[in-house]
């Protein structure tokens, strides 16, 4: 799969001629929905013609809260519209694939971190209040993220799962897919992201297959989960390409913000 991920240049988010937001998964294979009921797809109404196609994905917390990263949630120049506006998503649950089956839920609040830098993409990260109470089946289950200030030693198997695109300008897959990753060491990957003038912050984790290439997530991917030992430690935020050998994936940093969620959602409980 290949994470939508941005091309960061001299500090300034370049997303190959789209938004930034739209990522997904390279190397993956298929697979369903009751293997990762946790996992939501975030449908973007890209115009504002109710037509809804998936763009970002999440990660069930509660019945009435999921987590994605917010910079899915931005204003966009090509279109003129405010996608942080509730109006323009809807969110679907239970299905493996990113055009039909499964429940959706419409949205009654965006709540990005407070501190999102749009140029470096630190604190990126966001909780989406549905309107209504998820219902919980076999292939719709609440998340378990990964406690606060834990680390994730480098090079621990993960795995990396979503609707993303599987190469750079692909389509994306109808069904869902999915990957196994490792992540990467942290002084590793600030130093290679480093020679783009991009920031690797302690809030941010890497994650792909070094000097390999071909594992990654990309358009479409954005706010998925990375998932290690059951737990939902990385969140897909940004890259270089799609797969690259050289730049692994950024994720945001689940433990750095688990007080940030839970207090967000008990102050988002109605």
């Amino acid at each position: 799969m290949n994470l939508g991920y941005i091309l960061v240049v001299f500090g300034i988010a370049v997303l190959n001629g789209v938004d930034a937001q739209f990522y997904r998964v390279v190397g993956g294979i298929p697979t369903t929905i009751d293997k990762y009921p946790i996992l939501a797809q975030l449908l973007l109404d890209v115009w504002g013609n109710q037509d809804y196609i998936q763009h970002c994905a999440g990660v069930i917390l509660t019945a009435r809260h999921v987590i994605s990263t917010a910079h899915c949630f931005q204003y966009s120049p090509n279109t003129g519209l405010n996608y942080s506006q509730p109006k323009y998503w809807k969110i679907r649950v239970g299905s493996s694939y990113r055009t039909k089956g499964g429940s959706l839920y419409s949205l009654k609040n965006i709540i990005p971190h407070e501190a999102f830098d749009t140029s470096y993409y630190t604190n990126d990260i966001a909780v989406i209040v549905v309107s209504k109470k998820i219902s919980f089946n076999m292939n719709v289950k609440q998340s378990t993220i990964i406690r606060p200030n834990v680390e994730v030693k480098p090079y621990s198997l993960s795995t990396l799962v979503g609707w993303g695109s599987e190469e750079i300008g692909g389509h994306q897959p109808d069904q869902l897919h999915h990957t196994a990753i490792m992540t990467i060491d942290q002084t590793v990957c600030r130093e290679r992201y480093a020679t783009i003038n991009a920031i690797i912050a302690d809030s941010m984790m890497c994650a792909g297959r070094l000097d390999i290439g071909g594992v990654d997530g990309c358009f479409g991917d954005s706010g998925g989960p990375l998932i290690y030992r059951g737990l939902v430690v990385g969140l897909v935020s940004f890259g270089y390409s799609c797969g690259d050998h050289y730049y692994p994936g950024v994720y945001t940093k689940v433990s750095k913000y688990t007080n940030w969620i839970v207090k967000t959602v008990s102050a988002n409980k109605n």
